[in-house]
């Protein structure tokens, strides 16, 4: 795959993130807008994609200095939300509304010339990779969508898991993540 099309294939795949980003609820009423919920969301979608818990504040900085930042250029970021405005405005929204952009990145890809081909093994067949993981656990902060299992001491412990499946093939160094299952009680 060209340089080009990956650019392009990026650009898309981030524009299809925005416009469902765009739609999330939002719990604001009045002036206090100042940053627009898909800002809010590809703020949060910066760190991970560049792997970087301090990215935001060197963006910040760099803007400072520079007058733009890669959170500009690469994410269409006006101004940079803090952390703490971020959780604020995506704790409530529920995992399920980003299904639509898992969906939509592997239509992308189907849609691209042999896209999905580097993914078939085994008579045209994908292969789908499952892993089950834990991400929150605590003695003591719940939430009624929490699991929870007793400990030999008598306490009790909350916890949040998944089921995560991701598009793999042998060789190749690309995996494709798909729509994540919540294992609620």
């Amino acid at each position: 795959m060209g340089f080009l099309v990956c650019v392009r294939l990026l650009d898309s795949l981030l524009g299809s993130l925005r416009g469902c980003l765009d739609l999330f609820p939002d719990k604001r009423r009045g002036i206090n807008t100042t940053y627009s919920m898909g800002e809010v969301g590809m703020a949060a979608f910066s760190v991970f994609f560049m792997q970087s818990p301090s990215f935001l504040a060197h963006q910040r900085q760099f803007e400072e200095v520079h007058a733009r930042s890669n959170c500009a250029s690469l994410f269409g970021i006006a101004k940079i939300p803090s952390d703490n405005h971020i959780r604020a405005m995506l704790d409530p929204a529920t995992p399920a509304l980003l299904h639509p952009v898992f969906a939509e990145t592997v239509e992308q890809l189907r849609r691209m010339d042999g896209g999905l081909d580097v993914f078939r093994r085994l008579g045209g067949r994908v292969l789908i990779a499952l892993d089950g993981t834990q991400y929150h656990c605590s003695r003591k902060i719940h939430c009624s969508h929490c699991s929870t299992r007793l400990r030999g001491d008598g306490g009790t412990e909350y916890y949040h898991a998944m089921l995560a499946a991701t598009l793999v093939a042998p060789g190749h160094d690309k995996v494709i993540p798909l729509e994540p299952e919540f294992i609620v009680p």
